[in-house]
């Protein structure tokens, strides 16, 4: 009956405490828990002080690796971003050189030319004392007042006819010859409203053309179906119109 009960209280004691199937021994005895193992964030356990020190270590190594890599690459990133900024700033600096070669050329050519056209034109001078005595002889159709507006601006920039149609012929066979005009002068411009016909009267005078010029030119107003006289006639009204002269129709009585 005893061994009975003791077993009863046995049950009762392990019940109690979370397992039915064991049996507590009633003998004391010192309980000691099983060590917690601690783990790396790896998954291995250092199960001794030793070991979390190597890894440790170990930790500081690769830190240490990390580290170097990540300040090549800042270092690189760097060193690119600054090639970069200056590659663009030489692009611009090249483009604004030529920017700038391109306004001096055009300014130096302007001065050539300007300079070449006063040393002919001083040399002209210098050949007569008289420049309407130059040039060849030709008969031109021209209206009365675009004569009369051309012979005023020339008296204003101090020029001989004889010179200044010789001129407006040499830009006409250029222009010509380069295929930069087409059509009679008369129809290039653009009239006034209320602007008349041109009334053409016949002129002699001397101009200053070289053969070679004046044979294009005959050349092209035999093309047009013109005269030559009137060809050099609507070059002087043309000339007349930039200094503001318009045709206006004639006063009856």
């Amino acid at each position: 009956m005893f061994r009975r009960r003791n077993k009863r209280k046995q049950r009762v004691e392990a019940r109690a405490a979370g397992d039915p199937g064991r049996v507590v021994s009633w003998s004391s005895h010192d309980y000691e828990p099983p060590a917690a193992s601690a783990r790396r964030p790896g998954g291995s356990s250092w199960s001794s002080p030793e070991r979390l020190g190597e890894a440790i270590a170990d930790e500081e190594r690769l830190l240490v690796g990390v580290e170097a890599r990540v300040e090549e690459e800042r270092a690189k990133l760097a060193r690119f971003k600054e090639l970069f900024e200056r590659r663009h700033a030489l692009y611009e600096e090249q483009a604004w050189l030529r920017r700038e070669r391109f306004q001096v050329e055009q300014k130096v050519l302007a001065l050539e030319r300007r300079a070449e056209r006063e040393r002919r034109r001083l040399e002209r001078r210098a050949g007569s004392a008289d420049g309407s005595r130059r040039g060849r002889p030709v008969r031109i159709d021209v209206d009365d007042e675009a004569w009369a507006a051309l012979k005023r601006e020339a008296v204003r920039r101090r020029l001989w006819l004889v010179w200044w149609l010789g001129e407006l012929i040499r830009i006409e066979v250029g222009a010509l010859e380069g295929g930069k005009v087409s059509g009679r002068p008369s129809q290039r411009r653009r009239r006034s409203p209320g602007e008349a016909e041109p009334s053409p009267r016949t002129r002699f005078l001397r101009i200053d053309a070289s053969d070679d010029d004046w044979g294009s030119l005959r050349a092209a107003a035999l093309d047009l179906g013109i005269t030559l006289g009137r060809y050099v006639g609507e070059l002087a009204e043309a000339a007349a119109y930039e200094t503001g002269w318009r045709a206006t129709r004639p006063r009856v009585g």
